[in-house]
C-alpha cells in the first residue's frame, strides 16, 4: 500500500509470494503485511481499509509520509498496527478506536500532532500502546486508568502538559511507563506505588517536583527506574 511497489509486487508473481505479504492458507487473503528498514518513500493509500483478513500490519523504517488514513478502522481482525520510524503527520486517527481484536498500536518516533483520541478507550484487547518521539500536545489522558488490560505505556518525547493523572495507578497489569522527555509538572504521584507489576518506570527530563513517594518502596517488581 505504498506508492512504490517492490521488485517482486509484480503481476508475475501473486500477491501471497509477494515479498513482506502473508496469505491464509484456505481464503488466499492477506493476514499480514510486514515490511521494514527499506527506503520506500510514498503514502498510505486509503484503499489500506480494503484489506478486511489482516491481522498484522507492520510497516517499519520506511520513509512513509503523509496521513495514517482512517480507513484503518475497517481492519476489524487487525492486532498489531506499527507504523514505527517513518515521518507520518497528522492526528491519530479516531477510527483506530473501532478496532476490538487490536493488541499493540506502535506509532513511535513520527511527525504525530494533536491529542490522543479517547477513542482508544474503546479497543478493550490494547495492551501496548507506544506514542513516543511524537508531537503530540494536550494531557496525559486519565481515562487511561480504565484501560486495565494494559501492559506498556509509551508516551515519552512529546509535548504534554499538564500533571501525571492518578488514575495511572489503576493500571494493575502495567510493567512499562515511560513518560520522560515531556513538559509534566507537579509531584510525582503516590498512586504509582500501587503498580505492582511495573518493571520499567522512565519519568525523566520533565518539571516534576518534591520526593519521591515512600509507596515505591513497594514496587518489588521494579528494575529500572529513571
Amino acid at each position: 500500500m505504498v506508492t512504490h511497489a517492490l521488485p517482486s509486487w509484480n503481476e508475475s508473481l501473486h500477491f501471497c509470494e509477494w515479498h513482506g505479504v502473508t496469505c491464509g492458507r484456505r481464503h488466499k487473503r492477506v493476514s499480514a503485511l510486514h515490511l521494514q528498514n527499506q527506503d520506500l518513500g510514498g503514502t498510505l493509500a486509503p484503499s489500506l481499509g480494503n484489506l478486511t483478513f489482516l491481522k498484522k500490519l507492520n510497516l517499519t523504517d520506511l520513509n512513509l509520509y503523509g496521513q495514517i488514513p482512517r480507513q484503518v478502522g475497517r481492519l476489524k481482525r487487525l492486532q498489531i498496527l506499527s507504523f514505527q520510524q517513518n515521518h507520518l503527520h497528522g492526528e491519530v486517527p479516531r477510527d483506530v478506536g473501532r478496532l476490538k481484536s487490536l493488541y499493540a498500536l506502535e506509532l513511535t518516533r513520527n511527525n504525530l500532532q494533536g491529542e490522543i483520541p479517547m477513542e482508544l478507550i474503546n479497543c478493550s484487547s490494547l495492551k501496548k500502546i507506544d506514542l513516543s518521539y511524537n508531537n503530540l500536545t494536550g494531557k496525559v489522558p486519565s481515562w487511561f486508568g480504565s484501560m486495565m488490560q494494559l501492559t506498556m505505556l509509551e508516551l515519552g518525547f512529546n509535548n504534554p502538559v499538564g500533571n501525571i493523572p492518578p488514575t495511572l495507578g489503576n493500571l494493575s497489569s502495567l510493567d512499562t511507563l515511560y513518560l520522560a522527555g515531556n513538559n509534566l509538572e507537579g509531584p510525582i504521584i503516590h498512586a504509582l506505588g500501587r503498580l505492582s507489576n511495573l518493571e520499567y518506570l522512565s519519568l525523566s527530563t520533565n518539571n516534576l517536583s518534591g520526593q519521591v513517594p515512600n509507596a515505591f518502596y513497594n514496587l518489588s517488581n521494579l528494575q529500572i527506574i529513571n
